[in-house]
């Protein structure tokens, strides 16, 4: 999986797509317009799908760290103040509070 590390860049760049795990531990994909996404059997499958439909781009897929927990329900409403919304669709929670 070298060659897929090296298109993930960190979330100081300005992403398109974030790859992560929900509270069920699938691997989900959301991009910031709610325009495309999915749920995946792996999470290599979830970075070349990412990294695909991003034209490979430098910075467009950002892996999210394993304590934050995505949703891909866009109507869900923050739980608390940990809660944090990212892009317009994805929303977070640090797993501690999962």
């Amino acid at each position: 999986m070298g060659s897929l590390a090296r298109d993930i860049h960190p979330a100081l760049h300005s992403h398109r797509f974030m790859v992560g795990r929900d509270a069920a531990g699938r691997w989900l994909v959301s991009d910031e317009k709610a325009m495309v996404g999915g749920i995946f059997a792996d999470r290599e499958s979830a970075v070349r799908f990412a990294l695909a439909e991003s034209d490979h781009i430098p910075g467009a897929v950002f892996c999210a760290p394993a304590e934050i927990i995505l949703s891909l329900d866009r109507l869900s409403l923050p739980l608390d103040s940990n809660t944090d919304t990212v892009g317009t669709v994805a929303k977070v929670r640090t797993a501690r509070h999962a």
